[in-house]
């Protein structure tokens, strides 16, 4: 035994057995476990596979023997089935990794599944239906921005547009943009870097994914007044995706009772809300009064009416008769 070149990985490999071959409701028999050691190279006995798995369960995996099945399994796994499943949904939808980059992910996932589970994950492994950028370099472009947010360093990197035939543009003829980076936030399931542009004199978002040859600068960090003062919640309400100069206002709406738990889910169950004798509802909250939110208020109908800031109403109006102003009948194609 002692001989066996492979001997030395027989722990190893009995890891691996149990995590592809085991979970919570499926098992296996010791002469199984000892003819998947065979294939690999090794022979072995039970006394010394009941021994391995003493030194498993001495380091906080848990093996255990199911008496009424008469069979071994790893009853607690790093990623339970449903923990998995929501993993790979979160991974496949993000429009932000490449369809390439989400079948590796997933395909390192599944490292951590059973047999069974792996086959209720490659139901799933459908992604025609999610909308895929097309930059690869957002992973980099992740770490190369962290980096320099931990150095004190400002990130330079090129950036792009679609023109109208769909063709990538590069922004400033091409030319490398050097700005101090703030936060990278996710929302809306991209995403942004915020930073502080010299060249603008305030904060300003990009789409990581349009971002190109990001990387360290040589440049420091700008350290002013407006960057030292600088918050999240000042610039940015993530319910209604990443944009500069528009911070949040007190906002009224009174909406129908269809919609409550709508406006829930998007400002949080931690508003105020005040129910009306008619089963419609008065909310108070704050959101930015920009193109997103009023969006958001013109796919509700009728079932909701904004009734304040003053200033808020009148830029929802202002919004309206713009997009009403399209399609006046005497303007013409």
């Amino acid at each position: 035994m002692s001989n066996q070149p492979n001997q030395k990985l027989k722990l190893l490999y009995l890891l691996e057995i149990l995590l592809k071959k085991t979970d919570a409701d499926a098992g296996i028999a010791m002469n199984e476990i000892l003819g998947e050691l065979v294939a690999r190279g090794i022979d072995a006995e039970r006394k010394s596979v009941c021994r391995d798995f003493d030194v498993l369960r001495e380091y906080g995996w848990d093996v255990i023997f199911d008496t009424s099945s008469k069979r071994w399994l790893l009853a607690e796994r790093p990623f339970s089935a449903e923990e998995l499943v929501m993993l790979v949904d979160a991974v496949q939808s993000a429009p932000f990794l490449t369809e390439p980059m989400a079948l590796g992910l997933v395909k390192k996932l599944k490292r951590f599944a059973s047999e069974s589970q792996e086959d209720r994950l490659d139901q799933r492994i459908d992604m025609a239906e999610y909308v895929k950028m097309s930059n690869p370099e957002v992973f980099w472009s992740i770490d190369a921005i962290q980096e320099a947010m931990h150095l004190g360093q400002k990130v330079q990197f090129r950036y792009f547009r679609f023109a109208a035939d769909g063709s990538q543009v590069l922004s400033r003829d091409g030319r490398i943009s050097e700005v101090t980076p703030l936060k990278l936030v996710y929302a809306d399931g991209l995403y942004y870097l915020l930073a502080y542009s010299d060249r603008y004199g305030d904060m300003t978002p990009y789409r990581v994914d349009r971002m190109l040859d990001v990387g360290v600068s040589d440049e420091a960090a700008t350290r002013n007044e407006a960057v030292a003062t600088w918050q999240l919640q000042d610039d940015v309400r993530l319910s209604f995706g990443v944009f500069g100069g528009s911070p949040q206002e007190p906002v009224v709406f009174e909406i129908g009772e269809p919609l409550i738990c709508t406006v829930m889910d998007k400002f949080g169950d931690d508003l105020d809300m005040y129910p009306l004798d008619d089963g419609r509802a008065k909310v108070y909250t704050r959101a930015p009064l920009c193109p997103q939110l009023f969006g958001w208020l013109f796919q509700l109908g009728t079932n909701v009416k904004l009734l304040g800031s003053k200033k808020a109403v009148e830029e929802y109006r202002t919004y309206l008769r713009d997009i009403a102003a399209l399609y006046d009948e005497s303007v013409t194609a």
